[in-house]
């Protein structure tokens, strides 16, 4: 835990139109109150060669002092079943099912209990430090347990079983590992006591993948899957067990069941059903991944839409965070008079402080025909990112030295979560990412790059379209193209990576209505993913090749909407297509320059260098640079339209560029694109069929070197030549 005054929170939301309401939850860490004011940001904090960081304070009677609390961060998912009358006197029973254990860490996993918090009702099945099986009965004189001396193997499904008979008395624990491949072999153990007391009862509550600890919350989070999970009204025999234990899992059971659940149905959704018809329905806490391979995946699809019932596993995982569930402390009505931009709420106390940043849209259709797309899924792809630093200390072969406090919370509270970078601790992929939690790497300070470059965005729009229009990718997905009416510009924040189907249908009629896209930045338009149907802030991604954690090969459809996820240039959709260029490589040391083509003196692309006599652009700024971080080039062969102007390009980058490049790809470009440099932004420009246009720079740092000197510099002289000619009715002609 931090020792010194520390403020986290969230919101609800991440857009709001004035008039409407946006909530917030705060934590305080050795605070008794805090101060809370909102302020529109137009820039970020990075340092004197920044123009000074001073957000714009804006009026509500909102604004004031509260008193502070520490809330707590209870991360881990699990399955919760409100308690009935049934469960909590169960009789004759069998709890039993399939299971892969991926995570130990002599640590205790619960796979399903009823335990009352004190163990003095209930039962439970769950693996314990060194990772066999245990029963546990509870008992108003104490918790007994019963235990096999056998670990189960991580990565390996079994059947797991508890059966108990009051009338004789007898208990049945037993393990059936199931055979893995046609050269496996499958093989039983099991544990048979008698004279053992039936369990007292319990208060009927019931949470599967965990159980109840102090205060009633859930604790010994399980990491792995759990398949068909049942509760039979009859204590079946080892024979019997071993019977059901090589049935499919979807076949049904030959005795009443008091809980039947199916984890396959309905994935996007909280609500696991039991078909018992008793009425145990549970709800998933935390947002486990959904949608992955059961035990009886048998490889002949890849899609858990064609073969449900193969894909019937739930994957839980005890650093899995959705929303803290914090209490709200306070509740903005947006002013009416408040313009479209991006906002927060700036909490302080003590020499701590904390920013929740939100974007206020336009309550009727904007005058302003220019429109910011606030990257918000990449946002939420990259909160509280940990390996991208390790792999940027690896790159500089150095430690960096761009840590704050604020990132340095991340690792004393590893509740709050990590990005989908960050893998498991099981190892596996990270795919659900939120921003209903505190976002350690999303304030005005720190390391600049994606939130921090966008912020510099704004300022410069802010000084030159004084009244343009703020909305988030989540607006874009849910509204599709009626989010940009009256929009006839559109602008990209600095690192657009994450699209999903909707937005890109947005921006495809977009374009085709004649609308002109300025894409200010570099690796966008490059991965899928999904927006959860109903709740805000949450996003699914998974990749089908990953070095960010192992995935199963058939686990590559999102569970929110059963598409088909991975990169879109592999689903038939590269970025260079839609903008011209598309990602190449990344690199977080120094930056570096453009240098202006012959193309830039064509008629097409006049305007982008009118009034700018220089032949170097963007040899300043925050990095050294306006080109680099990640980085994008042209490429025909992905889609690169045969009349794009390549107007300027990069040039000078350092060997980190080539690291990430290495091996074939080096190669590759090396031949294909002699006597250009591989390792290069191009700074792009074409004509759309409808009369519109297309301007890209290639470059996430593209952002950070518009403030230098006051905004009054060639990388914003080109930005502002760009826009206004943009903004200009007149049709751009498509090239013979």
């Amino acid at each position: 835990m931090p020792d010194r005054p520390v403020i986290l929170a969230y919101a609800d939301r991440d857009s709001v139109k004035p008039g409407e309401n946006i909530a917030f939850a705060v934590s305080c860490l050795k605070l008794n109150s805090f101060d809370c004011d909102f302020v529109r940001l137009l820039g970020c904090d990075a340092g004197p060669e920044m123009p000074p960081f001073q957000p714009c304070v804006m009026a509500a009677p909102e604004a004031g002092r509260y008193p502070g609390r520490e809330q707590p961060i209870r991360a881990g998912s699990h399955i919760e079943v409100e308690g009935s009358q049934r469960l909590a006197y169960l009789g004759p029973i069998t709890v039993c099912l399939n299971i892969m254990p991926t995570l130990v860490a002599s640590q205790p996993r619960c796979l399903l209990s009823t335990l009352t918090e004190d163990g003095r009702g209930g039962v439970a099945l769950r693996l314990d430090s060194a990772g066999c099986l245990t029963a546990m009965i509870g008992d108003p004189e104490g918790l007994r347990v019963y235990r096999l001396d056998r670990p189960l193997s991580l990565r390996r499904w079994s059947f797991v079983a508890l059966s108990y008979d009051p009338k004789r008395r007898h208990l049945l624990v037993m393990v059936y590992r199931l055979a893995s491949g046609m050269h496996d072999h499958a093989g039983a153990s099991w544990l048979a006591v008698d004279n053992v007391e039936p369990p007292a009862r319990s208060d009927g509550r019931l949470v599967m993948a965990a159980q109840r600890g102090d205060g009633g919350f859930p604790c010994h989070h399980f990491n792995g899957k759990i398949e068909r999970p049942r509760i039979l009204a009859e204590a079946l025999s080892l024979e019997q067990l071993s019977s059901l234990a090589t049935r499919k899992p979807t076949e049904p059971v030959d005795w009443p069941c008091v809980a039947d659940w199916d984890l396959i149905s309905e994935p996007a959704a909280d609500i696991v059903r039991d078909h018992s018809g008793s009425g145990h329905d549970g709800v998933c806490i935390n947002q486990p991944t959904r949608a992955v391979q059961g035990s009886n995946w048998d490889s002949s699809t890849m899609d858990w839409r064609l073969a449900p019932e193969q894909y019937g596993a739930i994957h839980f995982h005890h650093d899995d965070i959705e929303s803290l569930g914090w209490q709200e402390d306070l509740r903005l009505t947006v002013p009416i008079d408040w313009p479209s931009g991006c906002y927060a709420a700036r909490l302080r106390g003590a020499d701590a402080e904390f920013y929740v940043p939100f974007y206020v849209r336009q309550a009727i259709k904007s005058s302003s025909d220019v429109a910011f797309l606030a990257p918000t899924a990449t946002y939420a792809a990259y909160v509280n990112l940990g390996f991208q630093r390790q792999t940027v200390e690896y790159y500089l072969g150095c430690l960096a030295c761009f840590y704050t406090p604020l990132d340095l919370m991340a690792v004393e509270l590893p509740g709050l979560g990590k990005s989908l970078y960050d893998p498991h601790d099981d190892g596996s992929q990270r795919s659900i990412g939120s921003l209903r939690r505190p976002v350690l790497n999303r304030q005005p300070g720190g390391w600049l790059w994606n939130f921090q470059i966008d912020l510099c965005l704004l300022g410069w729009l802010a000084r030159v379209v004084p009244d343009h229009q703020v909305l988030t990718d989540e607006d874009l997905d849910r509204e599709g193209l009626a989010a940009l009416d009256g929009c006839g510009v559109l602008v990209t924040g600095s690192h657009p990576e994450y699209w999903s189907v909707p937005m890109l249908q947005a921006l495809d009629g977009f374009l085709a209505r004649g609308g002109r896209l300025m894409y200010l930045g570099g690796n966008g338009f490059y991965h899928a993913i999904d927006f959860h149907p109903q709740r805000q802030g949450l996003v699914e991604l998974r990749r089908r090749h990953s070095r960010n954690g192992s995935y199963g090969v058939g686990e590559a459809h999102s569970s929110f909407t059963g598409r088909l996820c991975g990169a879109w240039r592999d689903l038939g959709r590269p970025e260079q297509s839609l903008v011209g260029v598309g990602y190449r490589t990344e690199a977080f040391d120094r930056c570096s320059y453009y240098r202006r083509l012959a193309a830039s003196e064509d008629r097409r692309a006049s305007f982008i260098f009118e009034g700018i006599s220089e032949r170097i652009i963007g040899d300043f700024g925050f990095m050294g640079g306006a080109a680099g971080i990640e980085i994008d080039a042209i490429d025909e062969a992905l889609g690169t339209p045969r009349h794009a102007l390549v107007v300027a390009a990069s040039e000078g980058h350092g060997s980190s560029y080539m690291r990430v490049l290495g091996g074939s790809d080096f190669f590759t470009g090396l031949w294909n694109d002699a006597p250009r440099e591989p390792v290069r932004a191009d700074m792009t420009f074409f004509e759309t069929p409808a009369g519109g246009a297309v301007f890209s720079v290639g470059s996430i740092a593209w952002g950070s070197s518009l403030p230098h000197a006051g905004y009054a510099n060639n990388v914003a002289h080109i930005s502002e030549n760009v826009l206004r000619r943009f903004r200009d009715p007149t049709p751009f002609q498509m090239p013979d």
